[in-house]
């Protein structure tokens, strides 16, 4: 029962933090992805964007605008679902142990301060954690022994990893863990799992390649809409120098887990790897769970997220969320295997300050990040540009950044050019007219969407004359947004 309590208490706990902590978040992907949701409410479809084939994130998102209208509430319920089949997961695993390893776990997730943030953020990459959670659990299910045979435990690792692979194709850091966990079981004669597994992948597969076709006339669509958005960024190291390259392997990745709080875990699982060890054959099998950290991290720093090219995940603690769960239930495992190889008891008052203490500590660059989060102002942010869509004169023309753009169309619920006032981005401004226009133009600026579109003033102000536009004072102001009429010279 309070197992139950206990999962039931952190669910209302994410709630609440989306009600009364929700900071926002809505940059380039965020808005994009709302915005591919309304128009497949709509029955809209663009399958030359390589968005449009996350389906389950954006068809989730669809169905709560279907039901709930566009709102921030139901922009988040997806991804709170997402969470919740997570800590499903976490109660799943851990409902016949001991309470206090439930209880870490859940410290260990919520410790990676990125789990918390993105737990109701309209991002595909919760998504992508959810299912891999899933499918990595069903396989321990299976290693372990658990209720449900290996066919059925493949099953669902199947279906779960198929999810994940239409959330975004990070998944593809799963396949060394897989492959070494496939060597491993082949080697000892377990192959029933497997067998399922890859009958399972194959016929899912085949049926969405099938459902591609038929969709866009090509069963390889989405690797062509990949190839084609393909552009020189920060994370395109098949382009970049070697030196590039070479620092994302070294410095880069101690920069990424540090950032995303894995740190903790790489510990672990080196000291853990080593007591086992020591305590022998005994505790041989604990093995499985400091590997697998070591794996995944492994395969965080070295595994190609390109079929093409040499291409490590970029420095964006979002891109490996999938493995926080995992690594969560591995170094609880892994502690309780270094608990028992030392005869060390965990009813005594010596153990629960110890777990409190580590709590504490591992808790701590999460609340910082939400305290931070708090001061961002999104509230503010969302009541300016309310008053801006229901104060101004049409017709109007508001250039901007990408995000200043996607929070406008967001916030006019998509309805596109039928009210009167446009968002446009800034590049789509066009050189000065020759003949006169009805249509006033302003230049919109605010420090929230032009930070995230990562846009300086200098880089504005360029823009607006390099089309033979001057920004003039403007005698529309709304508070916590820069209104500038834009004037011909």
């Amino acid at each position: 029962m309070r197992t139950k309590l206990l999962l039931l208490a952190v669910l209302l706990g994410l709630i609440g933090h989306h009600v009364y902590f929700f900071y926002g978040h809505f940059g380039f992907d965020d808005l994009h992805y709302a915005e591919l949701a309304s128009e497949l409410l709509h029955g809209r479809v663009d399958f030359a964007n390589q968005y449009s084939y996350r389906i389950v994130p954006i068809g989730l998102t669809a169905l709560s605008y279907a039901a709930f209208g566009i709102s921030d509430w139901s922009t988040a319920l997806p991804a709170l679902l997402a969470s919740a089949i997570i800590l499903l997961i976490f109660y799943r695993l851990f409902r016949f142990v001991h309470f206090w390893m439930l209880v870490l776990a859940l410290v260990a997730y919520f410790g990676m301060p990125w789990n918390l943030f993105y737990s109701d953020k309209l991002m595909p990459d919760i998504f992508v954690s959810a299912f891999c959670f899933g499918g990595w659990a069903a396989y321990l299910q299976y290693r372990t022994k658990g209720r449900a045979g290996p066919q059925v435990q493949a099953v669902i690792a199947a279906v779960c990893l198929f999810l994940a692979f239409n959330s975004k194709g990070t998944v593809i850091l799963l396949v060394p863990l897989f492959t070494v966990y496939l060597i491993h079981d082949l080697l000892r004669g377990r192959w029933r799992f497997w067998l399922t597994f890859t009958a399972v992948c194959i016929l899912l597969l085949t049926i969405y390649l099938g459902a591609i076709y038929l969709l866009t006339g090509s069963a390889l669509a989405r690797f062509s809409a990949i190839a084609g958005t393909h552009y020189l960024n920060p994370c395109s190291y098949d382009i970049l120098p070697r030196a590039e390259l070479w620092s994302r392997l070294t410095y880069g990745f101690y920069g990424l887990i540090g950032s995303a709080g894995m740190l903790p875990h790489l510990v672990t699982a080196v000291v853990g790897l080593g007591v086992i060890g020591y305590g022998g054959k005994a505790y041989r099998g604990a093995a499985l769970y400091p590997i697998t950290t070591l794996l995944s991290l492994a395969s965080i720093n070295f595994m190609t997220i390109s079929l093409t090219s040499y291409n490590p995940v970029c420095l964006d603690p979002r891109h490996i969320l999938l493995f926080s769960p995992i690594l969560s239930v591995c170094s609880v495992l892994t502690l309780a295997a270094i608990l028992r190889v030392f005869g060390w008891r965990t009813d005594t008052w010596g153990f629960r300050i110890a777990a409190v203490v580590a709590s504490a500590l591992l808790l701590y660059p999460t609340l910082r990040q939400v305290r931070y989060g708090t001061t961002v102002g999104y509230e503010r942010v969302k009541l300016a540009y309310t008053e801006l869509i229901e104060g101004t004169p049409r017709p109007v023309v508001l250039y901007g950044s990408e995000v200043s753009t996607n929070l406008g169309h967001y916030y006019t619920r998509f309805a596109g050019d039928t009210g009167g006032i446009y968002f446009r981005n800034l590049d789509a401004l066009p050189d000065c007219p020759t003949g006169s226009s009805d249509t006033t133009r302003y230049l919109l600026q605010s420090w929230y969407a032009d930070w995230h579109a990562g846009l300086s003033r200098d880089a504005i102000t360029r823009s607006v004359a390099a089309h033979g536009t001057t920004a003039s004072v403007s005698e529309l102001e709304v508070s916590g947004l820069e209104l500038s009429k834009l004037e011909c010279n």
